[in-house]
């Protein structure tokens, strides 16, 4: 899976993004979810509304889309996110958290959390747009950063790249995030005409099943791997997928050095890769497939030899045994195991785009 993201804006709106966040759950059920989180520093912001955009390789239009702000609101939830106790939190506007909250962390800045408007623009382009006036008009001489945060729900079960052996499966991460040389062909002329967030902290987590083991990594960007706190994040996201000491969180971060000095926005890179034994039920009905089919092989042309004169390979089939035919079908039903989940994928993706499109249509 292709997994080059660009975040920028329009042109001329020189928007510097102090952390950027991507985190990707993936479930045991097969499927997936993507955290995108930007803090945007206040140097920024000019004026009372901001859109960002980002490009997503594999975003369409059926995918789902969801603020979380509501949940971020919540100091109990924002500690466990950014990693930090809270010790005030107060509206932006009195009386009312509609307009957007302020945290105040021990160990760090206050922040300001503000709800965004999502939206998918088109196939592989969604856009966060901020309301800020009520920021701006916020009476402190010093405001902290915005943070907004939106989860969206790929219509593939995965955005990692997948390799499946007969022993051995395989996960691979490559993110990418604002490298001009992976634009596509076809948004070269797109990309000219928009502006790349300058981007100082670059994090990635990637949540997977706790049967993968890490395989390769980078020693430079890493900096954790834990179980997840499933209390906390159950109540933050609100997934029934989340289950207790099943996942484990895999944390990248990167930044860029001299941030200030840079007149140009700058590239991330993470690359990992997990993978986990598969010695279970899938191993061993495709032995016992082989087995029948190969032993089916062997016993036919011994069969026909056994009639005077020897029968053909058409005629035989009328004559063999009961158990024969037994086999078969437990060949046949092993193979179905394999398939079924396949074609139950491909069902469902086809019932979700067709149901897509025609609410499109209305």
């Amino acid at each position: 899976m292709e997994n080059s993201f660009f975040v920028y804006t329009e042109k001329g709106k020189n928007t510097q993004i102090e952390r950027f966040h991507i985190c990707s759950w993936e479930f045991n059920n097969n499927s997936s979810l993507v955290e995108f989180g930007i803090e945007v520093s206040r140097n920024s912001i000019s004026e009372d509304n901001r859109t960002i955009f980002i490009f997503i390789p594999w975003l369409d239009t059926s995918c789902e889309v969801k603020d979380l702000y509501d949940r971020l609101s919540i100091a109990e939830n924002s500690r466990f996110i950014f990693n930090d106790s809270i010790s005030a939190t107060k509206y932006l506007k009195a009386n009312t958290s509609k307009s957007g909250i302020i945290h105040t962390f021990s160990g760090r800045n206050e922040l300001c959390v503000l709800p965004a408007v999502i939206k998918i623009e088109e196939d592989k382009i969604v856009s966060a747009t901020l309301n800020l006036k009520a920021y701006r008009e916020y009476n402190q001489d010093s405001k902290p950063n915005i943070y907004f945060r939106f989860w969206i729900k790929p219509t593939v079960p995965f955005i990692s790249m997948r390799k499946k052996g007969v022993s051995k499966s395989t996960i691979i991460y490559d993110i990418k995030i604002n490298e001009r040389r992976n634009i596509p062909d076809d948004k070269i002329g797109y990309f000219n005409d928009v502006e790349f967030c300058k981007i100082r902290y670059c994090f990635s987590f990637n949540i997977i099943p706790n049967k993968f083991d890490i395989i390769f990594f980078d020693n430079a960007s890493l900096k954790s791997v834990r179980t997840l706190e499933y209390n906390s994040f159950n109540k933050y996201l609100g997934d029934k997928r989340v289950k207790e000491d099943e996942l484990i969180v895999v944390f990248n971060k990167k930044e860029v050095v001299e941030f200030e000095k840079k007149e140009v926005a700058e590239s991330f890179s993470f690359f990992s890769i997990y993978s986990k034994e598969r010695i279970g039920p899938g191993q061993f009905a495709l032995a016992i497939l082989i087995n029948i089919v190969c032993g089916i092989l062997l016993f036919i042309p011994a069969y026909r030899k056994t009639f005077d004169p020897e029968i053909s390979l058409l005629k035989v089939w009328s004559v063999l045994p009961l158990e024969i035919f037994i086999a078969l079908s437990i060949a046949f039903a092993t193979l179905i195991y394999f398939i079924l989940p396949v074609i139950t994928y491909k069902i469902n993706a086809g019932r979700s785009w067709i149901t897509t499109k025609i609410g499109l249509k209305k």
